[in-house]
C-alpha cells in the first residue's frame, strides 16, 4: 500500500512538472525570425581580445560560461523568457560562438577538432582573422556548419556554429546564413 502511495505521489508530481513546463513554454511564444538590417555594430570580448560585427537589430546572449549566442530580436526575447522560466527545452536557433581552453601541444587544428567532435566532416581550409581556420559540418547536436580557429597564442579554440535548416529529415540551407557570414568575415583579434 505504501508503495502505491509513493508511486501515486511521484506520478502527480510529474504531471505538475509537465503542466508547469507547458505553461511556461506557452508564455514564451516562438515568433518569426527578424531579418537583419544592413547597419552593424561591434561585439567585443576583452578577455581573449577579439571582436566581430552583428546587425544593429540583433542581440547577443551569454549562455553557460563558454557560449555567446547571436539572436534576432524575436529569438532573443524567446530565449530570455525560456531561461527566466527555466523551461526544459532547446533555445531558439542561433549563431553560437563556443570558447574552449586547449593545450594544442603542436597538434593540428583538425586533430583538436576531431578529438572534440568525432562527427566533424567535410573540412575546408579558410582564413578567419588573418589566420588559418577550418570550415566543416558536424552532426553532434543537430546538423551544423562550423568554423573553428585558435586564438593567436593557441590557448583557446573558438568555434562559430550555426544549424542547418532541416526539410524531410535532411539538412538544406544554413540557418541565417547572412548573419553567420557577417560574424565570420568580421572576426578580428585586437592585440
Amino acid at each position: 500500500m505504501k508503495l502505491k502511495l509513493i508511486l501515486l505521489g511521484f506520478a502527480l508530481a510529474s504531471v505538475t512538472l509537465v503542466a508547469s513546463s507547458n505553461i511556461a513554454q506557452a508564455q514564451c511564444p516562438h515568433k518569426k525570425i527578424v531579418p537583419p538590417v544592413p547597419q552593424t555594430r561591434i561585439i567585443r570580448q576583452e578577455k581573449l581580445g577579439y571582436r566581430f560585427s552583428i546587425p544593429n537589430n540583433y542581440r547577443t546572449m551569454a549562455f553557460r560560461s563558454d557560449q555567446l549566442l547571436v539572436l534576432d530580436p524575436n529569438s532573443f526575447a524567446e530565449a530570455q523568457c525560456l531561461v527566466k522560466n527555466k523551461v526544459p527545452t532547446e533555445l531558439p536557433n542561433s549563431i553560437t560562438i563556443y570558447i574552449k581552453s586547449v593545450n594544442s601541444r603542436n597538434r593540428s587544428l583538425a586533430n583538436v577538432i576531431k578529438q572534440d567532435n568525432p562527427t566533424a566532416d567535410k573540412f575546408e581550409n579558410i582564413k578567419v582573422a588573418n589566420q588559418t581556420a577550418l570550415s566543416y559540418t558536424s552532426d553532434t547536436l543537430g546538423f551544423n556548419k562550423n568554423v573553428s580557429f585558435f586564438t593567436p597564442k593557441h590557448t583557446h579554440l573558438i568555434t562559430v556554429s550555426v544549424p542547418f535548416e532541416i526539410e524531410e529529415g535532411r539538412p538544406t540551407n544554413i540557418f541565417n546564413k547572412e548573419v553567420f557570414d557577417k560574424v565570420i568575415s568580421s572576426f578580428t583579434f585586437v592585440r
